[in-house]
């Protein structure tokens, strides 16, 4: 388990890392850091809700289960959906802010980004259920030794 926890370290280090990097354009620390802390907040909202739905049939054999499998769940995939969303709608800010880009460009791609969001948030729904009914054969099977 403190494997586990060790790549899920290692996730939220690339992953702040990689959005910091990304928001360098922003005009001050505390815009990144406020773009990073909200936009992360975000995620772990949209990805706690996606628990929740994808939970919906499945039988945990005990309660104490469905708040360890919910923290290992939200804490592998916050990163990882913050990396791929985060990163991107930095991007895309700061090639507006710059000129890079007009607004309807910006306005194009960030529906574009959402787009690639929901169905990756499709996606996860279905890989969630899959990921607790294996989550749950483990814990059960290290219980039982």
């Amino acid at each position: 388990m403190s494997l586990i926890y060790f790549i899920i370290t290692v996730l939220f280090i690339i992953y702040i890392v990689c959005v910091w990097n990304s928001t360098k354009e922003f005009e001050t620390v505390l815009m990144r850091i406020s773009f990073i802390l909200v936009g992360t907040l975000f995620i772990t909202i949209l990805t706690l809700i996606l628990f929740w739905i994808s939970k919906f049939g499945i039988s945990y054999p005990k309660k104490e289960m469905v708040g360890e499998v919910r923290k290992i769940i939200l804490l592998s995939f916050i990163p990882i959906n913050g990396f791929i969303t985060l990163t991107q709608a930095s991007t895309i800010f700061a090639q507006a802010k710059s000129g890079m880009v007009s607004k309807e460009d910006m306005e194009k791609k960030l529906k574009k980004l959402v787009i690639i969001f929901i169905v990756l948030i499709v996606f996860e729904a279905v890989y969630f259920k899959n990921i607790q009914n294996g989550m749950i054969q483990i814990i059960q099977n290290r219980v039982v030794k």
